[in-house]
């Protein structure tokens, strides 16, 4: 399938220190201090559970970036130091090691916390901590809205910006009638309320939807609903283990005989490629991080991931370096590592990085990038993402929420 630009060129927006809303600073002392030690950043990805793996990737990211930032000399005259915790993906959980990282170790920014859930109640507690949070794995929409916080960076692309590049294409995907099935939780959900949307905008009916919470290992009786709903299409927002399950026994439920399109949301990743084997060939999936992007930056981080790790890098550890790219950015620009400083010094910034140039919304705090639809394929290496839109964030970003107030 012939390769498609949706949108614009990509916009370049001016750099400027325009915040909305300040950050307070640390009130720790100790290494943690602005101007002494290590600059520490706090790691709490899930280290059990159907996310596991992503957290660990997301980890590696960051070690990946630090590795490279300290080579160099540091950021700010400073090393940069990693407190790697880790959480069961209960916000409950992430919040305690949170509060513990930055309260007794003096770390100031923190990264690798996975869920929408775990998000929206650190995002309540940033500025009473001090604290920094760059979020590079949580997708749900309201974490740009009515739980934003002018201490909460958004790296990745949102659930709604990601539905919106898929239905660029959606009209020329084949099937017309097509079944939703979701994780049970906020990114599901607004997953599967926005997809209804564009199905219908389409011209296109969604004949079943269905949500299965997380750690869901028996999909029969939902793949069992999905065929009597007379689908030909699927949309797929199931993470980790769960959507190799889900995929795994789809296959042996025959499902994909009366499917002309599986599209997936963060469900079909390189990592799981060869454990879901050559029967999602075939498939879509939006697709965050193009390892194509041809800039020096881009190169640099594709060696040194798979130097540290063995393994080539896709989106979960690409979006994690993303995230300590905006951090160093904005040290660099605000000439200080107080979390106030940095915060402001970020707000409407216009930086390079392996995803090209990127600006951080200061009405928000989201990061403007590209996002793009993938095809796998039969590649060089084995099965590969065949990138076949590119859609620019003018196309994917709306206005900012009102509801965000810093």
């Amino acid at each position: 399938m012939k390769r498609l630009t949706t949108g614009l060129a990509a916009i370049t927006l001016t750099t400027a220190l325009a915040a909305c809303g300040s950050a307070s600073s640390s009130s720790n002392e100790g290494d943690g201090a602005e101007g002494e030690g290590p600059i520490k950043v706090a790691l709490i990805p899930p280290t059990s559970g159907a996310l596991a793996q992503f957290g660990t990737d997301s980890a590696a990211g960051w070690e990946t970036a630090v590795r490279l930032i300290n080579e160099k000399g540091g950021i700010d005259g400073r090393e940069v130091e990693l407190v790697v915790k880790g959480t069961d993906a209960d916000p409950a959980t992430t919040l305690r090691v949170a509060r513990e990282v930055v309260t007794q170790e003096g770390a100031q920014f923190i990264g690798s916390v996975m869920t929408s859930p775990e998000h929206a109640a650190l995002n309540a507690q940033l500025e009473g901590l001090g604290a920094l949070s760059f979020n590079s794995l949580g997708k749900d929409d309201a974490l740009i809205g009515e739980q934003c916080s002018p201490n909460a960076f958004h790296i990745v692309q949102t659930t709604g910006m990601d539905i919106t590049a898929l239905a660029a294409s959606l009209a020329e995907l084949p099937g017309d009638k097509w079944a939703i099935q979701a994780v049970d939780y906020a990114t599901g959900q607004s997953a599967a309320e926005e997809f209804t949307a564009a199905v219908e905008a389409a011209g296109k009916e969604v004949v079943i939807t269905q949500f299965a919470p997380l750690n869901t290992t028996d999909f029969g009786s939902y793949i069992t609903k999905i065929k009597d709903s007379g689908a030909d299409a699927v949309f797929a927002v199931e993470f980790g283990a769960d959507g190799v399950a889900f995929v795994q026994q789809a296959e042996q439920f025959n499902l994909e005989a009366q499917l002309d399109t599986v599209l997936g949301l963060n469900m079909v990743s390189e990592p799981l490629f060869e454990v879901l084997g050559e029967g999602i060939m075939g498939y879509y999936n939006n697709v965050g991080y193009d390892r194509a992007v041809d800039n020096e930056l881009n190169q640099e981080f594709i060696d040194a991931y798979t130097e540290d790790t063995g393994t080539a890098p896709y989106y979960v550890p690409a979006d994690a370096y993303i995230a300590a790219q905006t951090l160093f950015a904005g040290i660099d620009k605000a000439d200080s590592t107080d979390p106030s400083a940095v915060a402001e010094a970020l707000g409407d910034l216009t930086y390079e990085t392996i995803a090209g140039e990127v600006t951080m919304r200061g009405a928000d705090n989201q990061l403007l990038r590209d996002s793009y639809l993938g095809e796998v394929v039969e590649g060089e290496g084995g099965m590969a993402f065949e990138v076949l839109t590119n859609t620019t964030p003018d196309v994917t970003s709306p206005e900012p929420d009102p509801a965000c107030s810093f």
